[in-house]
C-alpha cells in the first residue's frame, strides 16, 4: 500500500462547494522527477556553453541574402553552420546545397566558432575581426593587455561597440577558447 501525504491525498472530508476534492499533484510522480531534473541539467548544460543563435537573428554577421542560402542548405542556427561546416569536406557539401562560395563559408563559420565563447556576441565576433582575429584559434594565441589595446584601437578606427571589452573581459574569453576544443578545419 503506498502511503501519501495527507495534504495531497485524494481521499478527504466530504466533498461539496465549500470542500472540493483534494487532487495529488501531477508532478510529484516519477516521471515529474524525471522531468525536473532534467530541466536542471539543461539548465546547468546551458550555462556552461555560450548560446547559438538563429542565423536570420545575427544579421550583423550573416546578411539576409546568405541566411536565404543557408536555409537551403537546412542551416538554421549558427551551431548547425558550425556543425556542417567545421570540416573541410563538409564544407563543400554545403557551398554546392546553399550556392555560397567556400571562403565566405569559412568566414561565416569561424564567426560561429567564436560565438561558441560565453559572453561574445555579435558585436564582439566584428570587434575581433577589426582587431585582426578571425577564429578561437587566433584568439588562443593573443595575450589579453595586447587584444584590449588592439580592440581599442579597432573601435576607435570602425565604431563598432559603445562599449568595448575590459581586458579582465578579453582575459577570461581567452581562457575559455583554450579550453575549447579547435574545431574549425581551414582547408
Amino acid at each position: 500500500m503506498r502511503k501519501t501525504l495527507p495534504w495531497l491525498s485524494t481521499r478527504g472530508p466530504a466533498k461539496g462547494p465549500l470542500n472540493p476534492p483534494r487532487r495529488r499533484a501531477a508532478w510529484l510522480g516519477p516521471t515529474a522527477l524525471a522531468r525536473v531534473v532534467s530541466l536542471g541539467l539543461m539548465v546547468w548544460a546551458s550555462a556552461a556553453n555560450a548560446s547559438h543563435y538563429a542565423i536570420a537573428d545575427v544579421p550583423r554577421l550573416i546578411t539576409p541574402g546568405q541566411v536565404e542560402k543557408l536555409h537551403k542548405g537546412k542551416v538554421e542556427t549558427t551551431e548547425d553552420l558550425l556543425n556542417k561546416g567545421a570540416k573541410s569536406k563538409d564544407r563543400k557539401a554545403l557551398t554546392k546545397a546553399t550556392g555560397l562560395t567556400g571562403p565566405e563559408l569559412l568566414v561565416l563559420v569561424h564567426r560561429c566558432d567564436l560565438l561558441r565563447i560565453k559572453g561574445v556576441g555579435s558585436e564582439m565576433v566584428l570587434l575581433f575581426e577589426a582587431a585582426g582575429v578571425k577564429s578561437t584559434a587566433d584568439l588562443v594565441a593573443k595575450d589579453p593587455a595586447a587584444m584590449t589595446a588592439a580592440t581599442e584601437s579597432a573601435n576607435k578606427t570602425a565604431k563598432i561597440s559603445e562599449k568595448p571589452p575590459t581586458e579582465p573581459q578579453i582575459a577570461d574569453w581567452i581562457g575559455q577558447a583554450k579550453k575549447l576544443p579547435q574545431v574549425v578545419e581551414n582547408k
